[in-house]
């Protein structure tokens, strides 16, 4: 629709200079230490979303890296996912896919604290994954419809004052 392309969409990725940023119930935007991964099985996929981190400005808070998804591991207690694995448009991709939504599953289900946001056209995703997805949103990419599946994990504890 033509009223999507008239919105302006600011994304804050930084804290620069000393201004605090976003604060809520005490905690300041500049004090949350930000990680954040791009991770790919292609490498020239990666390649694009480097060249896209540039374009965005943020190339220097987001680190990249080719890795199948059954490589994933982190130390990190908390953390989000967020996900757009194949659809299966391609018909040599489906026979592919139930093996990679169970990896998908298998992987989350190690984080035990993580949330999961994931955007597909597979319909048998939340059977794979091995769990519903706390919620669920039809959206189209292109003409494609898809699901925007979230898969909650529990909110982190808060960040206590020492006093």
């Amino acid at each position: 629709p033509h009223e999507v392309y008239d919105k302006v969409v600011v994304i804050d990725a930084g804290h620069g200079g000393n201004a605090p940023g976003a604060t809520k119930q005490g905690i300041y935007e500049k004090d949350i230490d930000l990680d954040i991964s791009g991770y790919d099985i292609d490498g020239s996929m990666i390649e694009i979303a480097k060249e896209n981190a540039v374009q965005a400005g943020v190339q220097d808070i987001v680190n990249f890296k080719q890795m199948a998804v059954k490589d994933f591991k982190t130390d990190k207690i908390n953390g989000v996912i967020v996900a757009n694995p194949p659809y299966g448009e391609r018909l040599e991709e489906k026979k592919d896919l139930p093996a990679l939504y169970t990896t998908i599953g298998e992987v989350y289900r190690n984080l035990d604290a993580w949330s999961l946001y994931m955007i597909t056209s597979y319909e048998e995703a939340e059977r794979y994954i091995g769990r519903k997805a706390d919620k669920n949103r039809k959206l189209y990419n292109g003409m494609i419809r898809t699901y925007f599946y979230q898969f909650m994990g529990p909110k982190p504890p808060k960040k206590k004052d020492n006093v």
